[in-house]
């Protein structure tokens, strides 16, 4: 458990872990099928108080699989780039972790999704990155 002067925000072995925003409708949604024991935890704001940071953190602590979630307006360069600070912030903490980075947006315009500054981050993090509209819903 890499942040433990944090208290999560889900029980041990939650069976659903969902990351939202009071003020946004979009949000994602994690399925602990297997009951693993994972942590949760809200980041920009609590864990990390300066800066643009993402909104949560959700850790599978078996399977040692870190989600950097972050909930977003429509600026998905923005987004990314809060996930990278986050991730840069928190690089010691989640060394031992294979990183996914989630991006719930709540409408995205074509030009956005192929903007060159967010293409650098989607062939950056190929195969770790998954960006939705409205919301994702995943098994972890």
């Amino acid at each position: 458990m890499p942040l433990q002067n944090f208290q999560s925000l889900c029980n041990k072995h939650a069976s659903q872990i969902v990351s939202r925003d009071k003020k946004n409708p979009q949000y994602h949604k994690a399925v602990n099928r297997e009951k693993d024991y994972v942590t949760h935890y809200r980041i920009d704001g609590v864990v990390i108080k300066s800066g643009d940071k993402c909104d949560f953190l959700l850790i599978n602590e078996e399977k040692k699989v870190a989600y950097l979630i972050e909930l977003k307006g429509s600026d998905l360069a923005e987004a990314a780039e809060q996930l990278e600070a986050t991730e840069k912030v928190l690089k010691q903490e989640l060394s031992a972790y294979n990183l996914q980075y989630r991006i719930v947006a709540n409408k995205c315009k074509t030009q956005e999704i192929y903007s060159t500054k967010y293409k650098k981050y989607r062939m950056r993090w190929k195969g770790q990155l998954v960006q939705k509209t409205g919301y994702i819903e995943e098994n972890i």
